[in-house]
């Protein structure tokens, strides 16, 4: 009966770690598209650069 129950016990836990692994991938997925929509948001929509140098008015 001890053996039934660490065999539960050990296929419980490798479930555990399954879940855990694909939602440690899930959220680097997620964090990685939201890291690329950042930046291409932030080009897309970054305000014009100013000349470095300044013109002198007449």
């Amino acid at each position: 009966m001890n053996n039934i129950i660490n065999l539960y016990e050990f296929r419980r836990n490798r479930k555990i770690k399954k879940f855990r692994r694909i939602g440690i991938l899930v959220a680097i997925i997620t964090i990685s598209c939201m890291f690329a929509y950042i930046l291409i948001v932030a080009e897309i929509h970054h305000p014009t650069r100013l000349p470095s140098y300044i013109e002198p008015k007449p």
